[in-house]
């Protein structure tokens, strides 16, 4: 940047809007500063220093690049919950090639494409619906706003549930005897801690659970409501199995046979529990 030379300057990162401004001084401070004179009227000659940053594109040559930033305001104008673009994120990765489409993992929950007839094949949609304003294509890709992106998530897990739906099965077979017996966790320390059965069921459901359900919602597979009693009776099951488990502790240093063998048997009993309620 040189004395003299106009340029497009933004008042704030989140502003929408462009200025003219002139450069009267640059300065050799760090961080780097630029002293400008800002040229509507609106601003009666006012002169600021600020970062070159803010000063984006030559004046005469901003309308380009200003319609260009309108379009990414405009597909980044929606804030999905951070469920929704965790989700999002999982299926495009398990189901969509990166040579297809990525999803970009922003808090706009945007995606960008890079074979949109593929991309149709494999969705099921059709390729005008990927185009739907406000979608933009540059530079050889078409980027897409949260709604188009979880229409593509949503039908990709439809159309091929069998690889989310075993990732699932998996994380719950996992979460299972954590659930009965209670689960060592280590902390950001390096610390390890034993949770108990009830608090192993409230890291499960506050953290897991409503992820493997959203999961779930998007493949269209949901689980039984209807599972209050169920809950009770494992809650209990899960306390007699901690109180066992004690009990085997206690007992270990003396009588290492037989605690081997109960430790077998009450392994076991709880095999085929499922503890995972939907």
């Amino acid at each position: 940047m040189e004395t003299g030379e106009r340029w497009a300057y933004r008042t704030a990162r989140t502003s929408a809007s462009f200025h003219e401004a002139v450069i009267l001084a640059t300065g050799d401070k760090r961080p780097p500063r630029v002293r400008i004179e800002l040229v509507d009227d609106e601003w009666q000659g006012e002169r600021r220093w600020v970062s070159p940053s803010r000063l984006e594109v030559r004046w005469d040559e901003r309308r380009e690049y200003i319609e260009l930033d309108q379009k990414i305001r405009a597909v980044a104008a929606w804030s999905p919950t951070r469920l929704d673009r965790r989700t999002a994120e999982h299926v495009f990765i398990k189901l969509v090639s990166l040579e297809v489409a990525e999803f970009n993992a922003d808090s706009a929950g945007t995606s960008v494409v890079y074979d949109v007839p593929t991309l149709a094949e494999l969705s099921g949609l059709t390729q005008d619906d990927l185009l739907e304003a406000p979608a933009f294509a540059y530079d050889q890709a078409l980027n897409l706003p949260w709604p188009t992106t979880e229409r593509i998530g949503r039908a990709v897990a439809a159309r091929y549930p069998h690889v989310l739906l075993s990732q699932i099965e998996q994380e719950e077979r996992g979460a299972n005897l954590e659930l009965l017996q209670g689960a060592t966790v280590t902390d950001f320390d390096g610390n390890e801690h034993f949770l108990i059965p009830e608090d192993s069921r409230a890291r499960f459901e506050h953290r897991q659970k409503p992820y493997l359900d959203k999961l779930r919602e998007w493949i269209g597979v949901e689980r039984a409501t209807d599972l209050l009693e169920r809950r009770e009776l494992l809650a209990r099951l899960g306390r007699v199995a901690t109180v066992a488990t004690e009990a085997l502790d206690l007992l270990e240093p003396s009588q290492k046979r037989i605690v081997r063998r109960l430790r077998a048997d009450l392994e076991a009993a709880l095999d085929d529990v499922d503890a995972v309620l939907g």
